[in-house]
């Protein structure tokens, strides 16, 4: 049986290459495996937001994910899923991302 945070990676893994590519999921275990060597009270959010800090900080996409609704900023992880901000609305569960084309222009 997989535990919470093997779950989070799964999920997280999905959602990753549904947007971002299949070239990035080495980024999603590389983050798992700095998230198990700390002590931390919620592993599972601190990965997630470390994958985003990464995908942002490394100019991979800075809005990742980036929001259906608006287009302009990102969702944000929140208890298990990702949320708009703006509107205070979830828009999906981790593991869930649409694989989501952006408009042109």
């Amino acid at each position: 049986m997989a535990s919470d945070f093997d779950r989070t990676v799964e999920l997280l893994e999905q959602d990753v290459v549904r947007t971002l590519g299949e070239a990035h999921r080495h980024v999603v275990r590389s983050a798992a495996g700095a998230v198990v060597r700390l002590d931390v009270a919620d592993p599972e959010a601190k990965l997630v937001e470390d994958m985003q800090q990464s995908v942002h900080d490394t100019f991979v996409d800075t809005t990742w994910p980036f929001c259906p609704r608006h287009h302009t900023h990102p969702l944000w992880y929140v208890d298990g899923a990702w949320w708009c901000m703006q509107e205070h609305v979830l828009v999906a569960p981790l593991g869930e991302l649409p694989g989501i084309s952006r408009p042109a222009g």
